[in-house]
């Protein structure tokens, strides 16, 4: 299935990594730069280095020089600045590579914590690959922490921000955007060790009726409702979180009449929600005291999976 992406209105729709296979593979032409991550970027950079090859692909290097040609040209990044200084390339549709992939137009989205907008308009305008510029500092995840505290994002500096991870499960194979400037970064990996662990005891019990109690862009319930639970209720106290959410389970696929989507604060929910479920999963937002969300979780549920 597909949506429209809330941000700049492209179709978003479900991918399957092997549908992609060699999607980001070099053909016969394309180059690799060789740079070296920790000797400055101006003192390797070529002309030939930044040319895109026939096929419309670049290697993730190139376009990461380009950036950090302007990134230094406009005081943002020191002249002796390396590579790894431009910031943190976020590579979309994003799935685990063996190796640094050849990028075609409008499949990355840059993070860095030192620009300005017209810096950032001036990436999105010279640099084809790159489809939005976040400013925010990588060690700070964005989102809601606890009810009692501001919410803190990224700034949307230019383009859009929309991401696709695609996650190979025991069920198949799910897409899941979010919102790189308002959720946390995932980064693709042979292993999801959350998936992993929901797998174990959801395919071990098989419950019916499940709450993903704080479901970020939706990824456990989802995985919950491809492995045959009957109906999932998803909960997160962040709104932008549920919205992506309600984005994800349209684009994979599931009918309004197997889920439900609350935002609350998990430690009100059972106040709230007129009833038990077999398997509760509490992941929570990092550094997070659990107690309350345990209590809450265990007046909600038979069962409880905390994804630490």
């Amino acid at each position: 299935m597909s949506a429209r992406c809330p941000v700049c209105g492209e179709v978003l729709r479900a991918h399957n990594k092997h549908e992609l296979w060699g999607y980001y593979d070099p053909c016969e032409g394309c180059v690799n730069p060789g740079f070296r991550k920790f000797r400055p970027i101006m003192e390797q950079v070529t002309e030939s280095a930044l040319e895109e090859c026939e096929c419309g692909r670049r290697h993730l290097d190139s376009v990461m020089a380009q950036v950090s040609m302007i990134l230094i040209e406009n005081g943002v990044i020191p002249k002796n600045a390396r590579l790894r200084d431009a910031g943190v390339p976020l590579i979309t549709p994003a799935f685990p590579l063996k190796s640094a992939p050849f990028l075609p137009e409008d499949s990355l989205v840059l993070l860095t914590p030192a620009i300005t907008g017209k810096t950032a308009e001036m990436i999105i305008t010279d640099v084809p690959e790159v489809k939005g510029v976040i400013r925010g500092d990588p060690s700070v995840t964005p989102g809601v922490m606890d009810s009692s505290m501001t919410p803190h994002v990224y700034d949307l500096l230019a383009g859009c921000d929309m991401r696709c991870d695609i996650i190979e499960t025991p069920a198949g194979s799910m897409s899941i955007y979010r919102r790189q400037s308002r959720l946390h970064i995932e980064f693709a990996g042979a292993k999801n060790q959350k998936i992993e662990a929901a797998a174990r005891e959801i395919l071990s019990i098989r419950p019916e009726t499940v709450l993903d109690a704080t479901c970020g862009p939706g990824t456990l319930g989802i995985f919950a409702l491809m492995a045959g639970a009957d109906r999932v209720v998803f909960n997160d106290i962040w709104r932008d979180a549920c919205e992506m959410t309600r984005l994800n389970l349209q684009i994979n696929g599931f009918r309004k009449e197997r889920f439900k989507i609350c935002s609350e604060d998990i430690r009100e929910l059972p106040e709230i929600l007129n009833e038990k479920f077999e398997l509760c999963i509490v992941d929570p937002f990092p550094g997070v005291e659990v107690k309350e969300f345990i209590e809450a979780a265990g007046k909600l549920a038979e069962r409880i999976l905390l994804i630490q």
